[in-house]
């Protein structure tokens, strides 16, 4: 029964994760329309869409601060009040002022997200489940954001963006009332004696562990990112690939990062290893990416070939998510929320930076991205580097 109750558990935080996912791209998908009807210029619709991310990766440590200090119920059920509000907000909005302050007030609420899934995955099961666990919440972003997107898209023939966000608003509370309900941390599960955010922060800084999976993190996890949402458009534009073909190309990447997630935990589980594991999936992984950015596309009838490297691109350097389970090992139940925001705060800003640093290495004689999309398997093999200096965390 007490396992029963966890996995309910978990599927809702997994649903506030992918309520999230999908808020955070959804004004990508409805940017042209948003543009139109508030009379914006792109410029204006970029900054007003980037709130969102200037208030999630603001709130990521206080949100890991406040996980592990509070009752999940309560902090868990903020988080997803804030992404409720924040819809109706928006829906509402008929200028881009509301809208950007709107969606600062999402982003708030969405940092809460994933990094809830972890405490409450910890919280309800041993360590041995928890890479699988929260490869499966991953796997389930990543199908399900994918299908709500085009869902979107299909939606906006008929209604306008502000209805849209309505429903979305009308899910949120929803999900409110479920985690009120249903959320909660196990009967007997005992925190440490309190400390202050400052407090917190300093433990999780001075272990170089935590210092090294997240950096590690930060150079195979969010090169993966950085290439699946962005980079690989460049490739594909300069072989005349049409966007449908594209869009697949794209899929089949998060549809390899959707199946090595869970399936890379269990076998760090049963090889009992998470070390061994990322070393392998790193350096297969980075072959991959190598193949991705490098391989001609052949003059056949098909993209097989490109489509068939995109998912092994996908499921290999997906094997870096380990990197949060370790994290978690390395920590307490006192800090495990800060120290896996520190991670996340890593990846998530390392893979933004990757939007412009390899533009730092344009020759003057060629823009091609051949000239400069050497770094994104550069920075793998230095994460790869880095795992010679970490500890393994797994204990049988």
């Amino acid at each position: 029964m007490h396992k029963v109750y966890g996995a309910i558990v978990w599927f809702i935080a997994t649903l506030f994760v992918v309520y999230s996912f999908c808020l955070n791209t959804a004004s990508a998908v409805f940017s042209e329309a948003i543009k139109t009807s508030l009379h914006a210029s792109n410029l204006g619709v970029s900054i007003a869409t980037g709130a969102f991310i200037l208030g999630f990766a603001c709130m990521q440590i206080p949100a890991g601060y406040l996980l592990d200090k509070y009752n999940a119920r309560f902090v868990v059920s903020a988080g997803v009040f804030l992404l409720a509000v924040g819809n109706i907000v928006i829906s509402l909005s008929d200028n881009l002022i509301v809208y950007t302050l709107s969606n600062l007030l999402q982003g708030i609420g969405a940092s809460f997200a994933f990094i809830a899934a972890a405490i409450l995955i910890s919280q309800w099961f041993s360590g041995k489940i928890f890479p699988i666990l929260f490869g499966l919440t991953q796997t389930l972003s990543c199908v399900l954001a994918g299908v709500i997107h085009y869902y979107f898209t299909v939606m906006l023939l008929t209604h306008t963006w502000n209805q849209i966000y309505q429903v979305l608003a009308l899910f949120g509370f929803v999900l409110l009332v479920l985690t009120l309900i249903i959320v909660k941390s196990p009967g007997g599960y005992k925190r440490e004696a309190s400390v202050s955010l400052k407090k917190s922060l300093s433990i999780v800084l001075n272990n170089k562990q935590i210092w090294l999976c997240s950096l590690a993190a930060a150079t195979s996890f969010g090169v993966l990112l950085a290439y699946a949402g962005f980079w690989y458009m460049r490739i594909q534009l300069y072989y005349s690939i049409d966007n449908l073909q594209a869009v697949i190309i794209s899929g089949m990447i998060f549809f390899g990062i959707g199946i090595g997630t869970p399936l890379l935990g269990w076998a760090s589980n049963v090889l009992k290893s998470r070390v061994m594991v990322i070393h392998v999936t790193l350096c297969v992984g980075a072959m991959a990416l190598l193949l991705g950015i490098y391989l001609p596309h052949f003059n056949i009838s098909t993209l097989i070939i490109i489509k068939v490297v995109s998912f092994l691109i996908g499921f290999f350097l997906s094997g870096s998510m380990l990197f949060y389970t370790m994290v978690s090992e390395f920590s307490t139940n006192n800090t495990r929320g800060v120290a896996i925001s520190v991670l996340n705060t890593a990846v998530f800003l390392f893979n933004t930076l990757l939007l412009f640093i390899p533009y730092l290495f344009v020759t003057s004689i060629s823009k091609d991205f051949f000239t400069y999309l050497w770094i994104l398997p550069f920075f793998v093999i230095f994460s790869l580097l880095l795992l010679y200096f970490i500890k393994d965390t797994y204990s049988a």
